[in-house]
């Protein structure tokens, strides 16, 4: 969202944090941040993959190693939630309405591939996220205007960027709904998926989750979330991700938390937690290690580490600050190491943290090791005079993920 002014089993499905057989393997060597030059949708600037040292070890470590163009854009927004196997990365430019394909079988050089294939009548390409076979299930926010609401959905591609197929989020029980299909978790084990709904603007949209068969994209059903009097935790259904159960933990961009249940059968979304406004605004990107799910909330400038191995009772243990100039937005984590990364969601200057998870109590510790050359302070600055590719100026950084 853009909103610049205002039981320990538990693991996420398609992307396990394994912290302990990682570490033997050693860390990750690059960290790859999907950026952008221009600071606004309405100029213009340069989409790139810039590739940072993310071996500790390193002499270099933190520093800028190189910087591949992939094309004119206006916003570089989101990538993968974890690099994949072997395949291109997919990423979006969310204002310029393109997405790419970028190739990363030489780490150190990456590559655009082009575009994938957008199905007819869909815009605004958001959330990316892979099936046991390798294709990648998409969200939209927008169809092609022609019904009421202007309603988003999904689609399916294979590796390769070539479309499967597409659904519609458009409900006949919301005939008039603004759904604007932001968010995605997968339950491949029970063929099903859950998309929320959320704008990337001030618009007033559905608060809405919808559940969906994996197999063919059918809408099966859509849930609005109920209001409560108390706050209203229910706006802006943000971010979902499957635990090992196949049930769905979802967060609202207004800090409320709902575990989504029995999806093969009736499903229903209950509020399990809600984090006190307004000082909590803006939970974003979750990921889950372990037991934990972490939880980057913008406006109050702090990660939070939430238990979940009883996902009916989550709990609040550990909180990171940061400056109140960075507005937490994406986290990754490292499949090889303890480590996670940061960025913020452009409000204050351009910043790409390394954090160390403590996966026994959740506690996270910024990398100290990581930061600019001669800084005072940990970080990796994207307020730059230039860049290894020669492209000049700040740029913005959103999507990021460590790479072997």
């Amino acid at each position: 969202m853009i909103r610049r002014k205002a039981a320990a089993f538990f693991v996420l499905t398609m992307a396990v944090v394994g912290f302990a057989s990682a570490q033997q393997r050693g860390p990750s060597r690059y960290l790859y941040v999907w950026a952008g030059t221009s600071m606004d949708t309405a100029h213009a600037g340069v989409d790139m993959i810039t590739v940072i040292d993310a071996n500790p070890a390193s002499k270099t470590y933190g520093s800028v190693l190189a910087a591949q163009v992939v094309d004119s854009g206006f916003m570089p927004h989101h990538i993968e939630y974890v690099l994949p196997a072997k395949g291109p990365l997919f990423a979006n430019d969310f204002a310029g309405d393109k997405s790419f394909m970028i190739d990363f079988s030489d780490p150190l050089h990456p590559k655009s591939l082009g575009p994938i294939e957008k199905a007819p009548g869909t815009r605004k390409y958001h959330t990316f996220m892979r099936t046991p076979n390798g294709h990648v299930i998409a969200t939209y926010q927008f169809g092609d205007g022609t019904v009421t609401g202007d309603p988003g959905g999904i689609a399916e591609f294979d590796s390769r960027g070539k479309l499967i197929r597409s659904g519609s989020s458009r409900d006949a029980a919301f005939p008039t709904a603004r759904i604007r299909t932001y968010g995605l978790a997968l339950s491949p084990r029970l063929d099903r998926a859950v998309t929320t709904s959320s704008p990337m603007d001030n618009e007033i949209a559905a608060d809405v989750i919808q559940i969906w068969r994996l197999s063919d994209l059918k809408l099966l059903q859509t849930i609005e979330l109920p209001k409560m009097a108390a706050d209203s935790g229910q706006r802006y259904p943000f971010e979902a991700r499957t635990l090992a159960d196949g049930s769905v933990m979802m967060n609202s961009y207004a800090c409320g938390f709902y575990h989504i249940t029995d999806l093969a059968g009736t499903p229903k979304a209950t509020r399990v937690m809600t984090m006190k406004e307004p000082d909590n605004f803006g939970c974003a990107v979750p990921l889950v290690a372990g037991k934990f799910y972490i939880m980057p909330i913008a406006y109050t400038h702090r990660f939070a580490t939430i238990d979940i191995s009883d996902p009916d009772h989550p709990k609040e243990v550990s909180s990171l600050a940061t400056e109140k100039t960075f507005h937490p937005h994406w986290i990754a984590a490292d499949p090889r190491s303890d480590r996670v990364v940061f960025t913020d969601q452009g409000d204050g200057p351009p910043m790409v943290y390394i954090a160390h998870l403590n996966r026994t109590t959740g506690r996270l510790t910024w990398d100290e090791k990581f930061r600019d050359p001669g800084s005072s302070k940990p970080g990796v600055s994207y307020r730059r005079d230039s860049w290894p590719n020669g492209v000049k100026g700040m740029a913005m950084p959103h999507g990021a993920l460590f790479v072997p």
